[in-house]
């Protein structure tokens, strides 16, 4: 028989998945904002007292998905940084092409999916501005930290800009992905998100000014 302790942690447990799990639905089919406490109580089929147990708002239910979404991004990115060789010689071109390269490696398409269609329709609702940012900086910030790591002679300087200006051109690859997918996962979709990144290194790459 399984302790009540260990029951009541269970329970907790499963409960706190099912409300960040409706949260999440709820968020992509009608936007944060327009959903209620008692509309999440409803589909995670929980109290709005176990709601409040676990969370302040129905917006920091979403929050939590959300950045599980994010960690694994930024876990993607790490992982496949710290599995690459650091260029031979630290120039900014050799940085360029190991920062696009882990980029281009990364599964992006899966969680990015579910964060477009998570905020998607809350365009203007605060939350959705501060989380978007949050997604820049984190995975910047996580991008920067290991390829300088990795490549201790590279200028940090050079190295924060050009993971930047990478990271700033993958949100508007995600943009414009969106726009002609809908954020939906799919081979036809997946085709055109290589595409579009593609053209965005590509341009980085060469310059505006070349």
């Amino acid at each position: 028989m399984i302790p009540s302790e260990d029951r009541r942690r269970q329970l907790k447990t499963a409960n706190r998945r099912a409300i960040i799990d409706a949260a999440a639905a709820l968020a992509e089919e009608q936007g944060l904002g327009n959903f209620t406490v008692s509309d999440l109580a409803r589909r995670a089929d929980v109290s709005r007292r176990t709601i409040f147990n676990h969370f302040a708002s129905v917006d920091e239910a979403v929050y939590v998905r959300f950045s599980e979404l994010l960690g694994v991004i930024v876990d993607d990115f790490v992982e496949i940084a710290d599995a690459t060789p650091p260029p031979a010689a630290p120039t900014t071109g050799a940085v360029f092409e190991q920062l696009a390269d882990v980029i281009e490696r990364t599964e992006l398409v899966q969680p990015l999916s579910h964060i477009a269609r998570l905020v998607g329709t809350s365009e203007d609702h605060p939350a959705t501005v501060l989380w978007s940012h949050e997604v820049m900086q984190s995975v910047t910030v996580r991008l920067t930290g290991e390829v300088t790591r990795r490549n201790p002679q590279a200028d940090p300087f050079t190295v924060a800009l050009l993971a930047g200006s990478l990271i700033n051109a993958v949100v508007v690859v995600l943009e414009q992905w969106t726009a002609e997918t809908s954020a939906v996962d799919t081979p036809q979709s997946r085709i055109v998100w290589q595409r579009l990144l593609r053209t965005a290194v590509e341009h980085l790459r060469r310059g505006f000014a070349a």
